[in-house]
């Protein structure tokens, strides 16, 4: 009895042994052994020509296998969806444009689907001069987002940065703030990235540049870049902007109206419109930037100077000069009134 007793265990044992074995055969082989029968079946279509898909941000695993079902690149949406996981792809998956090509295996496209592709660069290109309203336009052109978006962003950083120059009469709060360049920027950008990045550049090119100069004249920088604006928008060429800042400097030291026509311009339009022609009417319009009738500099910049200006309006040129009219090729200076009143003559000759 003993003995068939004992039997009985070893046999058990043996059994034992045996399932354990097969099992484990079976859990380390069977998926591969499935994968492989099923793979042939249900892994990639057979098409014949590049296939391009677009997968946007933020997409799931469930909408890329549909959109290659739909394609017609897979054979089956479970298949795929299974596999993916077992190699967690789902989480890994990047927003791109991406070519499918004929040979390709579902590993291949799996891969490829990883990588994501190099966002294509957007250039904005704002000139020296321009309105905070005009590069507003720009951005809803290229289609960044509205204009609207873009002049409250601006506003934001006034805050964020902890500015304090006086706003009250202004109509775009960072208004010179933000520097002409050349950016490139991508399809993700929103128009905060922008401001942002605009004004950031202004502070950077402003500090590394001219923080002692600033400091030697006792300037605020509102007031720097108020000069710069009206010499950006005065000079006919790059060479006479510091002459013109002379004279705006010089009118400035004797409490002598600047009468600039551009200030005028800005402030009849609000900082938006434009005019052609300024008329005597215009001249008398009253408003906080028409340097006409007040005195000394405008409320703010009246556009986004360019780095030749602001170092123009921190170099200027030490002349005597008060007065200058437009001539052939550029302006004609000069130190008394009656030479400018001969200027403007030639300058009407020249127009007739």
């Amino acid at each position: 009895m003993k003995k068939l007793l004992f039997s009985f265990l070893i046999i058990a044992l043996l059994i034992g042994i045996l399932f354990l074995g097969v099992s484990y055969y079976i859990g380390a082989k069977l998926p591969a052994l499935v994968d492989g029968f099923l793979s042939p079946h249900f892994s990639v279509s057979t098409f014949t020509e590049s296939v391009e898909i677009v997968i946007p941000k933020g997409k799931s695993l469930n909408y890329v296998s549909n959109l290659l079902y739909e394609k017609g690149i897979i054979k089956n949406i479970r298949w795929f969806n299974y596999k993916a996981q077992l190699l967690d792809i789902d989480t890994k998956i990047q927003p791109g444009s991406y070519v499918i090509e004929p040979d390709m295996t579902l590993d291949d496209i799996f891969s490829l689907i990883q990588q994501g592709t190099p966002k294509k660069p957007i250039v904005l290109s704002i000139p020296e001069g321009h309105t905070i309203f005009q590069i507003a336009e720009e951005v809803e052109r290229i289609g960044f987002g509205t204009a609207e978006e873009f002049i409250n962003a601006t506003n934001e950083i006034y805050t964020s940065q902890g500015l304090s120059f006086d706003t009250e009469n202004l109509y775009f709060i960072m208004e010179g703030y933000l520097l002409p360049d050349t950016y490139h920027f991508t399809e993700t950008t929103t128009p905060k990235d922008i401001a942002l990045r605009m004004s950031a550049t202004m502070n950077e090119f402003l500090e590394t540049n001219y923080s002692e100069r600033i400091n030697e004249l006792d300037i605020s920088i509102h007031e720097v870049l108020t000069i710069a604006s009206l010499v950006e928008r005065e000079a006919y060429s790059i060479d006479e902007m510091p002459t013109i800042s002379g004279v705006i400097h010089n009118r400035l030291s004797i409490n002598m109206l600047l009468q600039l026509c551009p200030t005028v311009i800005y402030g009849y339009g609000k900082g938006k419109e434009h005019l052609s022609r300024v008329l005597y009417s215009h001249l008398q319009y009253e408003n906080p930037f028409n340097t006409y009738m007040n005195l000394g500099l405008p409320p703010g910049p009246i556009a986004a100077p360019g780095r030749d200006a602001i170092h123009a309006a921190l170099f200027p040129e030490k002349h005597d000069y008060l007065f200058y009219a437009l001539s052939d090729d550029g302006h004609a200076f000069s130190k008394t009134y009656a030479e400018h009143l001969k200027n403007v003559a030639n300058l009407r000759r020249l127009q007739d």
